[in-house]
């Protein structure tokens, strides 16, 4: 069996312009678990250059872009066909990688700190992956939450997470219904000092108008000439006296002047 194997990969990795029924083996492929970017692209690390990543990505990227894969067998290093889901990715990865080294700051955060990157073993071995366990898979139980690289993929994560997404959703609501309150509430109070100051506007208008009509029918006095001299000695009286003795005799005093003024128009006062 392990003979027929290796011939078969053996068999494979030699064909590359062959049909597109016959299996192709990429030999170059890392088969051993959580590779590193070097490791996908068949790198060393010591003899990086930006030349020879463009090459090496450019060369893999033929035989994994999903327009060009769907149409080709390949086979992992078991042997095992891979499928279309397999084959993208892979692509993935291997575009991940590549977008990792070519970015100089982000492969010196790799070199250094190990982070930016995130591998999937299902790729590689195509084996069932094996959930975490349920005392630590309380927020996330995907693959992705346990392979978060930093904190950026992390929030990355949680902007993807529909319970995070509904969450978000809430308060947005509740800051909405905040808002629609207040508004709610400045209008309903610049109703009310708008309908104030027209009640008040009004009020003034009418005290006006009222005392605008007394002016003009002299507050109730006649209008004759006798009238208008009568009332100017009694004014001139009011402001020279204030007892009424002296009010009594001055009154008379004011109807002999206008006896001797008026003559026979003379017209007695009334009150």
């Amino acid at each position: 069996m392990q003979t027929s194997l290796k011939l078969l990969i053996r068999r494979a990795s030699t064909i590359n312009n062959s049909s597109a029924n016959d299996p192709f083996y990429h030999s170059e492929w890392p088969s051993h678990k959580n590779p590193s970017p070097y490791d996908v692209l068949n790198i060393k690390k010591s003899e990086f250059d930006p030349k020879t990543l463009r090459k090496r990505y450019y060369q893999f990227a033929k035989i994994y872009h999903p327009d060009i894969s769907k149409n080709s067998t390949l086979i992992n290093h078991k042997g095992d066909r891979l499928s279309d889901d397999h084959k993208n990715e892979r692509f993935k990865l291997l575009t991940n990688a590549y977008t990792l080294l070519k970015d100089e700051d982000k492969k010196n955060l790799y070199d250094q700190f190990r982070m930016g990157w995130e591998t999937n073993e299902q790729i590689l071995t195509r084996s069932h992956y094996r959930k975490p366990s349920p005392a630590y898979a309380t927020q996330y139980d995907n693959y992705a939450y346990w392979n978060a690289g930093s904190w950026e993929d992390y929030q990355n994560l949680r902007e993807d997470d529909p319970t995070t997404r509904s969450e978000k959703m809430k308060i947005l609501a509740a800051l909405v219904g905040i808002i629609i309150f207040s508004a709610t509430i400045q209008g309903w109070m610049l109703l009310n000092s708008v309908e104030k100051t027209l009640m008040e506007s009004k009020k003034v208008h009418d005290d006006t108008e009222a005392d605008l009509g007394l002016v003009y029918m002299n507050y109730g006095y006649d209008q004759s000439r006798i009238s208008r001299f009568r009332r100017f000695l009694w004014f001139r009286t009011f402001g020279l006296y204030r007892d009424k003795e002296s009010l009594d005799e001055s009154h008379l005093e004011n109807e002999k002047i206008l006896k001797q003024v008026f003559g026979k128009d003379y017209v007695e006062y009334d009150d």
